[in-house]
């Protein structure tokens, strides 16, 4: 498949930097979940004692009780919030994923057909059917892949619209109930 051993080393060379490129994603993404993490705890754990504190200085039962109804309603908003940022950052990992396979499946696909240019060319005299269909086989293929790429990309665009509807409703519904209350 390769003609010199420069070209084996290039594509060493090549999943080298798609490998360090796949895992600086990872630790970014793994750096910015961690961050996330710590200040949602920092934010709970602050909340939380203001909140103690604002029961003990409590002088009645409605104050304690209006304490209590405030005190549930933004919970909802926060673990969606937080859940939009878990999306966000995974999703652009992903895409930072995509990203770089894509890459490699695009140079692959370019050293494959460089193959199959070579092999033809080089084919003995009545080959030419074989070599039509491995040129056919691998085209079906890749006609195939990017069709699932399309299909993956529909299904992400839509989890992400079903996402954004959705902590919309919880944003409604919590201002519905902050007036209620």
């Amino acid at each position: 498949m390769f003609a010199t051993p420069d070209q084996l080393l290039a594509l060493h060379k090549a999943n080298l930097a798609s490998l360090q490129a796949l895992t600086a994603s990872s630790f970014e993404g793994m750096e910015r979940l961690a961050q996330l993490n710590i200040a949602a705890a920092r934010s709970t754990v602050d909340e939380a004692a203001e909140k103690v504190k604002a029961l003990l200085e409590a002088k009645d039962v409605k104050a304690v009780t209006d304490l209590s109804v405030n005190a549930v309603q933004p919970v909802g908003e926060k673990l969606t919030a937080y859940a939009k940022h878990v999306y966000d950052i995974a999703s652009e990992t992903s895409a930072e994923f995509v990203k770089v396979v894509d890459q490699q499946m695009a140079d692959s696909n370019r050293q494959l057909h460089t193959v199959i240019d070579s092999m033809a060319r080089n084919a003995p005299a009545g080959t030419e059917g074989m070599v039509s269909f491995v040129k056919q086989a691998v085209s079906s293929a890749s006609t195939a892949f990017d069709q699932f790429n399309r299909a993956s990309r529909q299904v992400v665009e839509m989890a992400e619209a079903n996402m954004t509807a959705a902590g919309k409703s919880v944003s409604k519904a919590a201002a519905n109930g902050k007036r209620a209350a």
